[in-house]
């Protein structure tokens, strides 16, 4: 008994430096890491938009195409669909249905736009003429790029058609009540394909 007590007497007095250093290491060192999370989606004070470009009409199907332009000095990036709302005049928002087709376009899947500063993206919206007249007729409309918050852009027609956009008589849901917007692309003419 005396021999084995003795023993692991001097088993601890050969490891006590060690085990006290090495504890004295554990508590006296740590590291600290601190996560900074950035975005680089773009907001909406990054961003500029150009006054809507007229399409050739397809199957009595209109459409324009806006250029959005990264007008600051960072680089952002940006993906899916723009929110696109038209009005009378006097204010009246045109309840159209939204659809992410149209003859101009096939589904087009979205994905991450990259815009350099200066850089330009694009999407299109279009809309089937109104056959039977115009139950009400569009003035201004508002855009807000996705995923953006603050101010929209708006727009007011002036050499552009606005008969394109006009709230067509006849059932709700028909053919001129609908319009067609696309995610927005890094190549114009991805929007044709």
């Amino acid at each position: 008994m005396i021999t084995a007590l003795a023993t692991v007497a001097f088993v601890a007095t050969l490891l006590g430096p060690t085990l006290s250093a090495s504890a004295a290491k554990t508590t006296s060192t740590s590291t600290t890491t601190t996560t900074v999370k950035s975005s680089t989606e773009c907001t909406a004070t990054q961003l500029s938009f150009s006054p809507p470009g007229n399409v050739s009409a397809q199957m009595g199907e209109e459409a324009i195409v806006i250029t959005l332009t990264n007008v600051s000095t960072r680089a952002c990036q940006i993906h899916g669909y723009p929110t696109v709302r038209f009005y009378t005049s006097a204010g009246r928002l045109l309840t159209f249905a939204y659809a992410h087709t149209s003859v101009f376009f096939s589904r087009l899947t979205p994905r991450v736009v990259h815009l350099a500063p200066g850089g330009h993206g694009y999407f299109i919206v279009a809309k089937y003429r109104c056959d039977l007249g115009n139950q009400y007729v569009s003035s201004f409309f508002y855009l807000l790029a996705p995923y953006t918050t603050g101010q929209p852009w708006v727009g007011h027609y002036g050499h552009y058609g606005s008969e394109v956009f006009d709230y067509c008589k006849g059932p709700p849901r028909g053919l001129g009540h609908t319009l067609g917007i696309s995610p927005i692309v890094a190549d114009r003419r991805a929007l044709f394909s």
